[in-house]
């Protein structure tokens, strides 16, 4: 099997770390497969080594995507030479335009992969980019066999019908290596790291800091919560255009003390074990497609304080879900009080065994993948 994956570039995205993984665990079960990576961004990633370790072959762009013409013409004559069996293009709405490159080349699947609900082409021109969201979509939808999306409301969104998955549409989990959670909690080196009193409790945010992911409503969460107890500090992990509105607004409400910025991490495992609360505040429209953060935080046994942002297809744990609108920090602030004060609703270690029984476990989503490739 030959199979041609079209990505950004290999390195810090979440499609890109989740596909990696995916390879890296396939080629357990099926190790004479040949996958390709072409990198429409033209340019190396820190996973690329890894990848090509194991086996698999990268192709940077020529040209990026937005010489459109010459891109097609690129990825075409690479489509046409490849004997690829298997086309799987990995950008939502923005695949249409890949997949118009495969026209009338003949192979065995072309697969449609939906990452995400946020509505976007990268046209620079909202009239523009609103009078070619339609097109591209059915050009996606036309042109490819199946569309995978991460979760049901995933499907819906794009497919714009609900009653999904079909045989057309299907869900495909990410698939997440939980061995990562294993392993005792390290709270004191976790309290260290990031300058923190031995006794305190974290507050965690991770992912990218942008608006709609909201990291300053986690500050204003925070300022409500110190007037209930003193211990308490919000850690981010993550890097985005909010990240200066999140000092600002620290720094406003007078607690730019009790606020850690990390940007990316190496091990967040090992801090989302070392953390109380996982807070989460995705704005409630459009939804997150899946929420990797929200299903490794279960991982961790970490109480979670999230939005209907969050679809249901990533909660694993009930119990450590708690849902609320935006409405009012002092509710969500009054609600994680309550729970660091309470022992935690189930052991880590049966969280972890838990997660370690869903779909999401990697072995699983691989065969799961493997699978749609194959039939």
């Amino acid at each position: 099997m030959k199979i041609i994956h079209i990505v950004e570039n290999l390195d810090k995205g979440a499609v890109e770390n989740w596909l990696v993984n995916i390879f890296l665990e396939s080629r357990k079960i099926r190790p004479d497969w040949e996958w390709t990576f072409y990198c429409i961004l033209g340019k190396p990633g820190r996973l690329d080594e890894n990848v090509r370790n194991a086996g698999a072959r990268i192709i940077y762009s020529p040209v990026t995507v937005s010489n459109k013409l010459s891109f097609l013409k690129y990825l075409r004559i690479e489509l046409k030479s490849g004997g690829y069996d298997i086309l799987h293009a990995h950008h939502d709405y923005l695949s249409g335009f890949y997949l118009l490159a495969s026209a009338g080349i003949k192979f065995k699947k072309r697969l449609l992969h939906i990452h995400n609900t946020d509505k976007s082409l990268p046209v620079g021109n909202k009239t523009l980019h609103d009078l070619l969201l339609g097109p591209f979509r059915k050009f996606a939808i036309m042109l490819s066999d199946q569309v995978i999306g991460i979760s049901k409301n995933t499907l819906e969104q794009f497919a714009k019908r609900r009653n999904v998955p079909d045989d057309k549409f299907i869900i495909l989990y990410y698939g997440i290596n939980f061995s990562r959670f294993e392993g005792a909690v390290q709270k004191a080196s976790i309290r260290s790291e990031f300058n923190l009193p031995e006794h305190s409790k974290i507050l965690l945010y991770a992912g990218r800091m942008n608006q709609m992911k909201n990291p300053v409503f986690v500050v204003e969460v925070l300022a409500r919560l110190l007037r209930l107890r003193s211990d308490v500090y919000a850690v981010f992990i993550g890097q985005g255009d909010e990240q200066q509105m999140v000092e600002q607004k620290a720094s406003e409400l007078g607690i730019t003390d009790h606020i850690r910025i990390s940007g990316w991490h190496n091990n967040v495992p090992a801090v989302m074990k070392g953390a109380d609360v996982f807070v989460f505040p995705r704005k409630e429209y459009p939804k997150e497609g899946l929420g990797l953060v929200v299903v490794e935080a279960q991982a961790a046994g970490l109480p979670m304080f999230i939005t209907d942002g969050i679809v249901r297809d990533a909660i694993v744990i009930p119990e450590l879900a708690h849902f609320n609108d935006l409405s009012d920090p002092s509710a969500w602030a009054n609600q994680i009080a309550e729970v660091l004060d309470c022992e935690a609703p189930l052991p880590a270690e049966q969280a972890l065994q838990r997660m370690k029984q869903s779909p999401f476990e990697l072995a699983r989503a691989t065969k799961n993948l493997v699978d749609i490739y194959e039939h």
